[in-house]
């Protein structure tokens, strides 16, 4: 009965921050890349960094799912065997999750420093047309 209840709060607080990921974003948010040219570079870097800021809390997800394996294999492994795989896998979804939001952190101190703004429009150097 007692492995069952931890199988259960295992699986429970598992599937916890995926109850962050049904909220509803903002109307900015969705509309950045929309007020770009169709066909410029500017909308291509927007397109892929709208990509990439739905990946980083699927990746957040799945190591706290990882950790939170670990610990269920931890917790109900019955030899020192399992008991090993499930600390290694704890071990390797907290280090997978300090790597995703270093990442995020160094990204967003980057972007801080050099005065970067995340609104869509970039200024690309061209070379002029009338010579």
């Amino acid at each position: 009965m007692k492995k069952k209840l931890f199988v259960l709060l295992g699986v429970v607080l598992g599937a916890s921050p995926l109850l962050a990921l049904a909220q509803v974003g903002t109307a900015g948010a969705t509309s950045t890349c929309q007020n770009i040219e169709p066909g410029t570079i500017s909308k291509v870097i927007c397109q892929v960094g709208s990509i990439l800021n739905s990946i980083i809390p699927v990746l957040v997800v799945l190591g706290v799912v990882f950790f939170v394996w670990g610990v269920i294999m931890m917790v109900i492994g019955n030899d020192e065997e399992a008991k090993t795989k499930g600390r290694q896998k704890m071990i390797w979804g907290l280090i997978g999750l300090v790597v995703i939001v270093a990442m995020w952190g160094l990204v967003g101190i980057v972007t801080k420093t050099f005065n970067v703004n995340n609104n869509g429009q970039i200024t690309l150097p061209t070379v002029p047309t009338n010579l």
